[in-house]
């Protein structure tokens, strides 16, 4: 029974990490229609940056950079500011792009920094990676209890980018993100700047991503270039589109249901054999879910809510 609540603890925990990731991408996809495929980069510059600022000096036998050891609130902070920063630094040249090529430039800058990731020895340990990286808290709290402190805390997280996200998208600059989703043209004559918009909607996303990425190292205690391919960016995808594109609450639901479709089977025991046909199994599901609720809810289990305009003061 400890070994089922435990597991619940651990999907609760990483379906609310795919959660903030759901949020921050509807933030830009479904707000802004800025369709990302690179998402996975400002995922992976938020875990590599806490790993490097919280992590202790590198080992001999490790090479990597910093490792100051610092507190894991000065971490999360980094992590945030680093997704932001390299949103910027991809935004700049990339958001005057038509949207199928800016799918292909995100797409291609998310391969390369995991390629950086990989290759330079010097600054992240290459493909061997950060490891042994203690969880907060590990002074204070003995490991039985540890798991369940992290969900409350992440849960918490989760809240605040829930209602920070809820009230961008719902103010006048939300507003004018939907305008420009809509009708970007129309929205140039009433004074709507696309680029200026969107640029800071995708830097807002890409801190939001960098804190999910964070949160992501506190989760696994390690960091390894592996961890963010295109295949995370594609699974957060299919998580949005399960939920809801367009609508706050969607996107919410959908990282749970996601992560719960992806990983309920790891419970199971079984032989060797049988895992590689449940892992399989795991890959059917999620696509059977999908192309259910693509033919019965096209819109998601959640669609976006048109919005409401008041008439005659009322």
């Amino acid at each position: 029974m400890e070994g089922l609540l435990l597991f619940a603890v651990s999907l609760l925990s990483l379906g609310a990490i795919y959660a903030i990731l759901c949020l921050a991408l509807n933030l830009e996809a479904g707000g802004a229609g800025l369709w990302d495929l690179g998402i996975v980069s400002f995922f992976g510059i938020g875990a590599y940056t806490y790993a490097l600022l919280t992590a202790p000096a590198a080992e001999p036998h490790q090479n990597y950079l910093l490792g100051l050891g610092l507190s894991p609130i000065v971490g999360l902070a980094g992590a945030a500011i680093a997704g932001a920063i390299t949103a910027l630094l991809i935004g700049l040249p990339t958001l005057r792009l038509k949207r199928e090529y800016f799918l292909i430039t995100t797409l291609a800058f998310a391969e390369v920094l995991r390629q950086v990731f990989a290759n330079e020895d010097w600054l992240t340990n290459g493909v061997a990676g950060i490891y042994g990286l203690e969880q907060p808290f590990r002074d204070v709290l003995t490991p039985s209890t540890l798991p369940y402190a992290f969900l409350v805390i992440i849960l918490a997280s989760l809240a605040i980018v829930y209602w920070l996200v809820a009230k961008v998208s719902g103010d006048g600059f939300g507003r004018a993100l939907k305008a420009l989703r809509e009708n970007e043209p129309l929205a140039m004559t009433a004074g709507i700047y696309p680029f200026s918009h969107y640029l800071r909607v995708f830097m807002l996303a890409g801190a939001l991503s960098g804190v999910a990425g964070a949160y992501y190292v506190w989760y696994n205690t390690l960091v390894v270039p592996g961890q963010f391919s295109s295949n995370v960016t594609f699974f957060v995808w299919t998580a949005l589109i399960i939920g809801g594109l367009g609508n706050n609450r969607g996107a919410l639901i959908g990282g749970f249901l996601f992560v719960v479709m992806h990983d309920a089977l790891r419970f199971i025991q079984a032989s060797s054999d049988m895992a590689l046909f449940l892992s399989s199994l795991r890959t059917v599901m999620i696509g059977a879910a999908l192309i259910l609720i693509l033919r019965f809810r096209p819109s998601g289990l959640l669609p976006e809510r048109p919005a409401r305009i008041a008439v005659g003061g009322r």
